[in-house]
């Protein structure tokens, strides 16, 4: 039989909209502006125009994240003009007319530029045949957004994607001139309240830990070989036996 369910009033995240964006993003840099370790240099010798260029999402020091970390975003500021989001009537694909909020924001997070050998491969901490740039490099983006997001709302913005692909420059006679880069980002933007829901349901309680207890388990002691040891007891004397057949003890193998 089902527990007994009762009116509870909890406080949850609600969303008022929710839209996906793609930006891409154009980024050259000369060899002032990007360094990579010493022990690949010269950089065309080592890689060459083949190599393989990648962004690497990091946070602020420039060490390697995932998309899900709290800081693979570094900040989100909304510019609202006099403090308050304009409305702006929209037109919808079928036709009608509805209002949203004129939402802009300034996203920005952190990467450092990855190059690897074409013919091996590398994980994204920079060990050999790879190597990540000595510096790490903000990526920002400004974009406007129609959304659903009347006064109390606030943005709350994840990465759904964040990747780059590029070539490395080099001159005719192997000198390095730089590297060109193209960020791809996707972002999950959506506006949220948190407000007081009240739903049926009941309360719920830990479950039973599941521990594995080792212990000590049975003694065990191996078979013996009673055939051969210790075999069955006879009294024998020296004169009784032949040398040939006297086994030196008192007990007689079949």
């Amino acid at each position: 039989m089902g527990e007994h369910l009762e009116s509870l009033c909890i406080r949850v995240p609600k969303v008022y909209d929710w839209v996906k964006r793609e930006v891409t993003q154009n980024r050259s840099f000369i060899p002032d502006q990007i360094d990579f370790p010493g022990s690949i240099d010269p950089i065309c010798a080592t890689y060459g125009p083949t190599a393989e260029v990648q962004a690497v999402l990091t946070d602020e020091e420039g060490n390697p994240i995932d998309l899900s970390d709290d800081d693979a975003i570094n900040s989100v500021i909304e510019f609202a003009p006099f403090g308050k989001r304009r409305t702006r009537k929209i037109v919808l694909p079928d036709g009608e007319f509805v209002k949203l909020q004129e939402v802009r924001l300034s996203i920005s997070g952190f990467y450092r530029v990855k190059l690897t050998n074409v013919t091996n491969f590398c994980n994204t901490t920079g060990v050999p045949p790879c190597a990540l740039s000595d510096d790490t490099y903000t990526w920002s983006t400004v974009q406007t957004f129609y959304l659903c997001a009347p006064e109390g709302t606030y943005p709350v913005v994840h990465l759904d994607n964040f990747d780059g692909i590029g070539n490395v420059l080099c001159s005719d006679d192997n000198e390095f001139e730089g590297v060109d880069l193209e960020l791809f980002i996707c972002l999950s933007v959506q506006m949220e309240r948190d407000v007081k829901i009240e739903v049926e349901g009941s309360y719920c309680y830990p479950r039973p830990e599941i521990l594995d207890k080792l212990g000590c388990g049975p003694v065990y002691n191996p078979p013996t070989c009673d055939d051969i040891f210790p075999g069955r007891h006879h009294h024998h004397h020296c004169h009784d036996h032949d040398h040939d057949d006297y086994h030196g003890g008192e007990y007689e193998f079949e």
